[in-house]
């Protein structure tokens, strides 16, 4: 009789119940900090598993249908139902009090503020301190202990890669498969391609974080001699925004970036995917297992269950 628990979870009854307070899947995926993607597919697959139609879509939010309206007062009966019987039977565990100081080193326009923010207000006696460099001056700094860890990204195909992490006697774990995407302006004579060759972009002007230039080099250089090409550096994200809008040159992106709007609004640029070999991976990198402090190992902890959501 219960089997269809089997495969609904409860957590898509929890992202319906918050869509339909909020009338928004972008406003109710900020609030229970999930991608709105993933959202989006969850509900969707719970329409198609008991086949309604729960959610009438329009560019002005969401509404429930009638028999949404139905099935979300009877999810919102069970998750009640649910919570009184954890307050029953479980067991309160102590709530960890972390104190002290983490240092971050990120790459460029890759902060994943959200879950900082998040982890914050789970640990606000924790004070992070956020620095941007490139990702060979991530690991170093990580290695000498002036960094307690860094988020990264690496290209799949990066075969020195696991040899300096090992050289630098770091650890490595991935938490989030990504992608880069050329970004241009409504300017730019490319405004309405959707997908481009290297062949293609390497005729472009590109513009690059300063920070991020040797990496991008090193990436060019499997495909073709960087001096051949027009790449101008910023160090300021106003210029890289402004250059990249005015259609001036064209820039890079990642999927997140996209997602979470790290450096553009939607609709502020065209995201081009890159025909092939543009996938990266992001993770994290730190020192030896135990020389980390508690509030490093419970963010990572915190990265690799919340990045979860991240995932396509």
């Amino acid at each position: 009789m219960m089997g269809w628990m089997l495969f609904m979870r409860i957590e898509q009854l929890y992202y319906l119940v918050e869509v339909s307070k909020n009338k928004s899947l972008s406003v109710a995926a900020e609030q229970i900090h999930v991608s709105q993607q993933n959202l989006s597919v969850a509900i969707r697959n719970l329409e198609k598993e008991f086949g309604l139609e729960l959610l009438v879509r329009s560019y002005k939010g969401v509404s429930l249908t009638k028999e949404g309206e139905e099935f979300v007062n009877k999810a919102q009966e069970l998750l009640t139902k649910i919570d009184e019987f954890y307050s029953q039977f479980s067991k309160p565990l102590p709530k960890k009090v972390l104190k002290g100081k983490l240092r971050i080193d990120v790459v460029p326009y890759m902060t994943l503020p959200d879950i900082l923010v998040s982890f914050y207000k789970l640990h606000p006696q924790v004070n992070v301190i956020l620095e941007e460099h490139s990702p060979q001056e991530i690991m170093c700094n990580v290695a000498a202990g002036i960094s307690d860890l860094g988020i990264i990204f690496r290209t799949s195909e990066d075969p020195r890669f696991f040899e300096a992490v090992h050289d630098l006697g770091l650890s490595y774990e991935s938490i989030l498969d990504d992608k880069i995407f050329v970004c241009a302006g409504k300017k730019s004579p490319l405004k309405n391609k959707r997908v481009i060759t290297h062949t293609e972009l390497f005729k472009q002007k590109l513009i690059v974080s300063e920070d991020l230039y040797g990496w991008i080099l090193e990436v060019i250089k499997r495909y073709q001699d960087p001096a051949d090409l027009q790449i101008q550096k910023s160090n300021s994200m106003q210029i890289y925004k402004k250059v990249i809008e005015e259609g001036l040159a064209v820039g890079f992106v990642t999927g997140i970036g996209l997602e979470k709007e790290l450096i553009f609004k939607k609709g502020e640029v065209v995201p081009i995917a890159i025909e092939k070999h543009n996938n990266i991976t992001i993770g994290v990198v730190y020192r030896a297992v135990n020389s980390q402090t508690e509030v490093s190992k419970e963010l990572i902890d915190y990265l690799k269950l919340t990045t979860q959501d991240y995932r396509c």
